[in-house]
């Protein structure tokens, strides 16, 4: 057998070439790298952005094949993908989750998920020991919240994805001594400086492929998804036409 059938079978840890892809926000991303030893030793050794929520489903494929192609690399030489969970765009999380979900059943792949929310904390490499909090804007005075602390011992979920309003976060949400971050964090930035909880600029706390790799390398025995099919993203919240059908059903009864 060899080491990438070993890989496919389910080894304990990633390893071989794993691509991430986040299409969470209106800037998505693709990030390549090599896992050589199965216990998190990382090598990020391509990236490609996509600038407008419009291009993920033209454009997510071919920038995959390109970040492959710029280090001598196809398809088939893969050997897991990660995929951001949400939540975020309704539309860009769905092209996401569909394309990692059809690149990991077509070609065997091991298949990672983690929420967009801690591949954005896991992006900034600063101020390891600090909480991370991530705010993404959901419009109104609503966010989608997560919290994290990232060192040594790995990835440690201080908030879990939450959907919220800025009036709960002000309550009783933020960690002590956190670093708030996000679009989110950047719209309410007047009444969340309030809390004493420093914020971050810009491109800190934007959904990351890379941020996803680097869950995935401090997680190195977070398990893969066992059932690609039947996997599901964190969309949080439901979407503006699914709220529209539920008042169309509550009105007519059907």
């Amino acid at each position: 057998m060899t080491e990438m059938e070993c890989i496919r079978d389910g080894g304990q840890g990633p390893r071989g070439l794993i691509v991430a892809l986040d299409t969470a926000a209106r800037e998505g991303s693709v990030a390549l790298a090599s896992f050589g030893d199965g216990e998190g030793l990382m090598e990020v050794i391509g990236v490609a952005r996509l600038e407008a929520e419009g291009e993920h489903a033209s454009l997510l494929v071919p920038r995959i094949e390109e970040v492959l192609a710029k280090a001598d690399r196809d398809l088939s030489d893969l050997a897991g993908v990660v995929t951001g969970a949400g939540p975020g765009s309704f539309t860009g999380v769905r092209v996401g989750a569909a394309t990692a979900k059809g690149l990991a059943w077509a070609l065997g792949l091991r298949f990672w998920a983690f929420s967009s929310l801690a591949g954005a904390a896991a992006a900034v490499e600063d101020q390891p020991l600090r909480p991370r909090m991530v705010l993404f804007d959901a419009r109104g005075d609503r966010l989608y919240a997560g919290a994290y602390r990232i060192g040594r011992d790995g990835l440690e979920t201080l908030l879990p994805p939450t959907a919220t309003t800025v009036p709960e976060l002000m309550d009783e949400l933020i960690p002590p001594g956190a670093l708030l971050m996000g679009d989110g964090a950047l719209r309410h930035r007047a009444i969340l400086e309030s809390s004493g909880a420093p914020i971050l600029p810009h491109p800190a706390g934007t959904p990351s492929a890379t941020g996803l790799l680097r869950v995935l390398a401090v997680e190195p025995g977070a398990p893969s998804v066992p059932d690609v099919g039947g996997w599901k993203p964190e969309y949080l919240r439901e979407s503006g036409a699914e709220r529209l059908w539920k008042t169309k059903e509550e009105r007519t009864g059907r």
